[in-house]
């Protein structure tokens, strides 16, 4: 394959709406607020969104925002929505020191080709390129959802037999240096109605209670009284050594 890697300010035209459609589970794109700034760290860092095309397709996608961080673990971005609120709302960008890898996404014709481990290589550059002290990503692990009611703080620090992380997602990450040092636990909020719910996941929801949907980390927990369903998304945050 031809790779070739473009930034969204080199190339505004780039349309991702298909990768991230296919790789995100629709009730994930539903919080309103999340994706205002979503919309807005695109327009604002377009340098920071990063393509990588096959000849003049476009087969993954990188999204990063920088922010200011301390170093110190108890100060890191309270959730994945917290971290796209601080580098949008940030008013002196000559303050920031960190890049957040906020999301890949691989089109599912070019996944298992190491393209996920090229995007954050060349995200992870960026940093550099740039002068950043930090390269953070905040993990959403991608087997944890064929195991939903294990605690998330337990999964995150399995092992197969060779020591290596079990979960896949996290075991690229710590293949290219990172390391696990917090957990999130509610790095998304989805709120909606019943309705809206099922419409999301294609099911029904005839009792209040907690209920495992395809996609999800852990249960979803539905309220028929208030007609209200509430999902948290839970991500880890792992850390890459930029020396």
């Amino acid at each position: 394959m031809d790779i070739k890697v473009l930034s969204l300010q080199e190339d505004p035209t780039l349309k991702t709406n298909e990768i991230m459609n296919s790789v995100w589970p629709k009730f994930m794109s539903q919080d309103n607020y999340s994706m205002k700034y979503w919309a807005s760290m695109r327009r604002l860092y377009p340098e920071y969104q990063l393509c990588l095309c096959n000849n003049d397709r476009l087969v993954a996608y990188g999204n990063s925002i920088p922010i200011k961080w301390s170093g110190i673990v108890e100060e890191l971005p309270m959730s994945w929505t917290d971290t796209l609120v601080q580098g949008v709302e940030n008013k002196d960008i000559d303050d920031v020191n960190t890049l957040v890898a906020v999301n890949i996404a691989i089109h599912s014709e070019y996944q298992k080709l190491g393209l996920s481990q090229r995007l954050l290589n060349e995200l992870k550059e960026l940093a550099v390129k740039v002068g950043f002290k930090n390269f953070i990503v905040p993990v959403r692990p991608s087997f944890k959802a064929e195991y939903p009611i294990t605690l998330f703080d337990q999964y995150i620090h399995w092992k197969r037999e060779d020591g290596a992380p079990f979960d896949p997602w996290i075991r690229t990450h710590w293949k290219l240096g990172a390391k696990i040092i917090k957990p999130i636990h509610n790095a998304m909020t989805v709120k909606g109605t019943i309705k809206e719910w099922e419409n999301w996941t294609n099911m029904k929801f005839p009792d209040s209670g907690k209920y495992v949907i395809k996609g999800a980390l852990q249960p979803i927990e539905i309220d028929r009284d208030r007609d209200c369903g509430v999902y948290n998304d839970p991500n880890v945050w792992m850390q890459y050594n930029l020396n």
